[in-house]
């Protein structure tokens, strides 16, 4: 075998084994985030005991306190089996644990919600339809209803359009590749939905 040849077999080689360790790392943030969102919902719902309701600025709705992180409540997608915490405040650390805000709130109907594409959190959002419906449960116990009337595919810079909109809630995750954002925009809805 000549020089050449010998240098792509070591360049395949290592190729292969920097995709399995990315492989890996995708395994292992995935399962974390399931891991935080289950047992923050199991707080949540079963032992309301264990968190404390505190009433922050007037343009929020009550929030959780649980294991040192504010939560503004709990977010269903009934088209993909969802339900998720929703942490109140945005930063990279907390994206790794659950979906965030990311501006705006229920009160003022701006609310916007990202999280990272796991598997577990925000992944198979680009499966909505228009019409699918998102229900938020905030800490109050008061359910918010919505319904998809939009979903667009924005640039990862596009941050002024993510923000400056005219529906109540938007939801949104990156694409594989990072660079733009799968992005789900909804308004409230007067009937209540029925979901499991």
């Amino acid at each position: 075998m000549n020089k050449i040849g010998k240098i792509f077999i070591i360049i395949g080689i290592l190729l292969i084994g920097a995709s399995l360790a990315l492989f890996i790392k995708n395994y292992i943030d995935n399962k974390i985030a399931e891991d935080s969102s289950k047992k923050i919902l199991s707080i949540m719902e079963k032992n309301k005991e264990e968190k404390e309701t505190i009433k922050l600025t007037s343009n929020k709705t009550n929030e959780s306190y649980i294991n040192g992180d504010l939560y503004m409540g709990i977010l269903y997608i009934p088209a993909l089996n969802m339900e998720l915490p929703i942490m109140s405040n945005y930063s990279y650390e907390n994206l790794q644990k659950a979906p965030c805000i990311y501006y705006g709130s229920i009160k003022t109907n701006d609310l916007i919600i990202c999280a990272h594409s796991y598997k577990a959190h925000f992944k198979y959002l680009n499966k909505l339809n228009t019409k699918d419906y998102i229900i938020i449960k905030d800490a109050e116990e008061k359910e918010h209803h919505y319904q998809v009337v939009s979903i667009e595919i924005l640039d990862d810079t596009d941050v002024i359009e993510m923000i400056e909109n005219e529906y109540d809630l938007t939801l949104y995750t990156c694409t594989s590749d990072g660079k733009k954002r799968i992005t789900i925009r909804c308004n409230k809805i007067a009937l209540p939905v029925i979901y499991n």
